[in-house]
């Protein structure tokens, strides 16, 4: 028998009544073992963890010193030791304070360096965003036109009448209100960074205090430092099993609703309400093609819609543009007008809705229909479309709806009937698709106000949404969401099969991203006559075709709504 059998209890064991030599050290066994339960005890375990009593009762005891030094380096703390001496502890705190005031300032002046460096930054960078310089310009330019028109009604006697029906028929009032919250909306622009800055410089020293207090806390204590590290040594590593079962765990639903929210956020409406506060009835609307009668929903409850039978000559023309400006101003813009003695005859008229009546205020340089249109600043932009004789028209134009001109601009690239037109930022159009000689067309450029030229856009498609994409439709509606994203929606395709496609256009400087193609598809698939898109509350309004199984497109529309998701109204 070996020498750690040498070792006997008094304790004999109650099976074969020997004297107990060992013992199983397993924690959930602990029974005593004589020389002949050991054999039998072994194959009660998956390992064997038997051991002398000797052996035992030595591992104890070193368990009980090594506690108990522990425990006395505890008590051996400096800290522990002001319980005879609080005088002397209240000192050295004295002493950690006045450190730990020094250390604040320090950060203090390291941290207004920064500050100072980072608000230098941020405000070059704003006023370089900032559209102030526009603003101002253009609120000069206004200035200039009503001296215009000054002049006009003072030195040009055979225009007069016009002239002055021009100037009862303008609202100056609007224009002012106008005028006052842009520039308004531009300085707080400018002087955001501040209120920011303002607003953060508390936390952000309440930040640097908690952390100064914790660093002055553990030099003035290094003995916490030998606590923290041996609780430290007690963290269990993770074993692969419970690696493997996280799996089963809520981790990966968690970081799916992690993802669920990140492509939630991308579609989140930031934009400001596109009617100016001032305007007392927030409505979409929508001309119905051929006939006298303009449709109002109201936005607060687009349930409600009111029907106004217009007084007027003429049928509206069939694929013209409207829109409503920031004013509430209403305009019609082209169209084909339906007449047996001349079939699709374009119309070049412009006509602004007043007082139950469409009033011409303008002409088109080219007469044209689905065309592509949009609204900046003062100026409504007529883009390609179909021209007499249907004729693929590449010019563009824009009408001055403060004076009343129309100029020609620069051609676009690709000439195109039923594109998309996206207002961004009021500095460029970004225009989508369309056809071109009945094809769909899958070219993107964009017209730059300020240089007054186009540019063709070649944007990056994620991997993932290669497959997804399916090409960009005519008829479709797009509407600026956030200060960098556009989202695109609907259409038809070139046989006229109606799509539910979405996706978003995102622009970083000069990088353009297609992506989160169908994350947010419409719920049901169609294209969009009416496609200006209004931002109201956080929420996108647009007026939907409607059609009847046969895909036939009816008269009849569907409101739509945006926030998160879509709705039917």
């Amino acid at each position: 028998m070996s020498q750690q059998f040498t070792y006997y209890s008094n304790e004999l064991c109650q099976i074969h009544q020997e004297p107990c030599t060992n013992m199983c050290i397993n924690t959930k066994c602990l029974q005593p073992l004589c020389p002949e339960c050991i054999e039998i005890h072994f194959r009660e375990h998956k390992e064997c963890q038997i051991e002398s009593l000797k052996s035992c009762r030595t591992n104890c005891s070193k368990k009980i010193r090594s506690s108990i030094s522990e425990m006395n380096q505890i008590l051996s703390l400096q800290e522990m030791k002001t319980i005879e001496n609080s005088s002397q502890y209240i000192e050295m705190c004295r002493d950690s304070l006045q450190q730990l005031k020094k250390q604040l300032i320090d950060k203090i002046e390291l941290y207004n360096k920064k500050l100072l460096q980072d608000f230098n930054n941020h405000l070059i960078q704003t006023f370089k965003d900032s559209q102030i310089k526009e603003v101002y310009n253009r609120i000069k330019n206004l200035i200039q036109q009503l001296d215009e028109l000054g002049t006009k009604l003072e030195t040009q006697s055979d225009c007069q009448i016009k002239t002055i029906r021009s100037i009862y028929l303008l609202n100056t009032t609007q224009l002012i209100q106008s005028a006052s919250q842009e520039a308004y909306k531009e300085i707080m622009k400018l002087k955001f960074p501040l209120l920011v800055v303002s607003q953060n410089l508390n936390q952000k020293l309440d930040e640097l205090f908690v952390q100064s207090i914790q660093i002055q806390f553990k030099k003035t204590n290094p003995s916490i430092l030998k606590i923290e590290d041996k609780l430290q040594q007690n963290i269990q590593p993770i074993n692969v099993q419970d690696i493997a079962s996280m799996n089963q765990s809520p981790l990966l639903s968690q970081i799916n609703e992690i993802e669920q929210a990140k492509k939630q956020s991308e579609f989140t409406i930031t934009m400001e309400d596109y009617l100016l506060p001032n305007v007392q009835n927030k409505v979409l609307h929508y001309f119905k093609y051929n006939s006298y009668e303009l449709n109002l929903i109201n936005l607060d409850n687009p349930k409600i819609t009111k029907k106004i039978n217009l007084k007027i000559s003429f049928p509206i023309p069939v694929f013209h543009q409207s829109l409503i400006t920031k004013t509430g101003q209403l305009y019609v813009i082209g169209g084909t007008t339906i007449d047996n003695n001349y079939p699709n005859n374009k119309s070049n008229g412009i006509y602004l809705f007043d007082k139950n009546s469409l009033v011409n205020v303008g002409h088109l340089l080219i007469s044209r229909s689905s065309h592509g249109c949009c609204i900046i600043g003062d100026y409504i932009y007529s883009i390609s479309g179909l021209g007499q004789g249907q004729t693929l028209e590449k010019s563009c134009e824009r009408f001055n709806y403060i004076l009343r001109k129309s100029e020609k601009i620069q051609d676009c690239l690709y000439p195109s009937i039923a594109s998309c037109c996206v207002n961004y930022n009021n500095q460029y159009i970004y225009k989508f698709g369309g056809l071109y000689e009945k094809q769909q067309m899958n070219f993107i450029e964009r017209f730059n106000i300020k240089d007054m030229i186009w540019q063709a856009i070649d944007p990056q498609i994620t991997n993932k949404d290669i497959p997804l994409f399916k090409g960009l439709k005519q008829f479709a509606a797009g509407v600026q969401i956030s200060s960098n994203s556009l989202m695109i929606f609907g259409g038809y395709d070139e046989n006229t099969v109606s799509s539910n496609q979405s996706f978003l256009f995102t622009i970083k400087n000069e990088n353009h991203i297609l992506h989160m193609v169908n994350v947010k598809p419409l719920k049901i698939p169609g294209g969009f006559w009416h496609s200006q898109c209004i931002i109201y509350k956080q929420e996108l309004f647009v007026v939907q075709n409607q059609e009847n199984k046969d895909s036939e497109t009816l008269d009849t529309k569907t409101i739509l709504r945006f926030k998160d998701k879509w709705t039917i109204c």
